[in-house]
């Protein structure tokens, strides 16, 4: 059963030439590698919340080329909802958090995340990109 949904998060690719990349980001406290999530404030849209806390958390701007799926997670003893969005990577602006931020292959940036959540929305991500007809995966997305 699917949580409340109260949090929205991006899986960011960054492609030049054949290769794709991912963004993964330091937690707020600097002890875990997550990808770019955060709450849902009154009003917004997922979508929204998800490019707000894009820009917010690691100064990329976006646009969002696919739904992802939900993944329930507890933060802080309390169980919730985030709701993923593959984001292509169109820009920069200033991050107003301090936050490490590192562009790396499938493998790495899987291998560096550290919550289940985002491991498995990242492979959905990379699923949906080798599913896409064109060559090289993302240029139809």
């Amino acid at each position: 059963m699917t949580r409340p949904l109260t949090h929205a998060g991006a899986v960011v690719l960054r492609q030049r030439d054949d290769q794709v990349l991912y963004l993964v980001l330091s937690s707020s406290d600097g002890l875990n590698w997550v990808l770019p999530k955060g709450h849902i404030d009154p009003g917004e849209t997922p979508e929204i919340a998800a490019l707000r806390e894009l820009e917010e958390e690691a100064g990329i701007v976006g646009e969002i080329v696919a739904p992802l799926s939900t993944q329930d997670f507890v933060k802080r003893g309390k169980e919730a909802a985030v709701k993923f969005f593959l984001v292509r990577e169109t820009g920069a602006t200033e991050s107003t958090e301090d936050r490490t931020v590192r562009w790396e292959e499938e493998a790495a940036a899987i291998q560096l995340l550290t919550f289940a959540e985002a491991k498995e929305a990242l492979r959905e991500a990379v699923v949906k990109l080798n599913k896409s007809p064109s060559p090289g995966g993302t240029e139809r997305l």
